[in-house]
């Protein structure tokens, strides 16, 4: 009988010991990716050779992408994101100066906390996206790519929408 109440003993340490230790890795998952949409203008880029007619090229505008981290695991960091939908792409803060309204880039990426989220949406964090080089429409949907500093690149799908 004593054999029984040691080895339950035993058994529920070991439950218990594991049960409060963290994984010791990052498990991240991405959910609500979204922007908004957004209209690039046009701009003559010269003329086509074969037809005559001004080719046209996108310039100059800018959009955002809004997202949830979720992580399960270790501490992570969000270091970059890149996309082909425009030329830069950087991870910014909104702050308040005053009564200005600002936007600064995270210098050294984005902490994300052990067993916790972040997230980055309107007036807080978000992934800017420098010089689109096309229109965001409603309803369409382009690649995003996440580098984490552990748990490497993830790629997901923004879809844009209204906020």
């Amino acid at each position: 009988m004593a054999r029984f109440f040691l080895l339950c003993a035993i058994m529920m340490l070991a439950l218990f010991t594991s049960c409060q230790r963290a994984p010791e890795v990052p498990e991240i998952s991405i959910n609500e990716v979204w922007s908004r949409p957004v209209a690039v203008l046009a701009a003559s880029a010269g003329t086509s050779s074969d037809s005559g007619m001004a080719s046209m090229h996108h310039t100059g505008s800018n959009g955002v992408v809004y997202l949830i981290v979720e992580n399960r695991g270790s501490a992570d960091r969000l270091l970059r994101a890149h996309s082909e939908v425009c030329a830069v792409t950087e991870i910014h803060q909104t702050i308040m100066e005053g009564d200005r309204m600002m936007m600064q880039q995270a210098e050294g990426g984005l902490a994300i906390p052990a067993r916790g989220n972040v997230t980055l949406a309107p007036r807080g964090h978000h992934i800017m996206l420098i010089d689109l080089q096309r229109s965001l429409a409603a309803g369409d949907s382009f690649e995003v790519h996440l580098e984490f500093e552990k748990s490497g690149v993830k790629t997901v799908f923004s879809k844009v929408r209204q906020p």
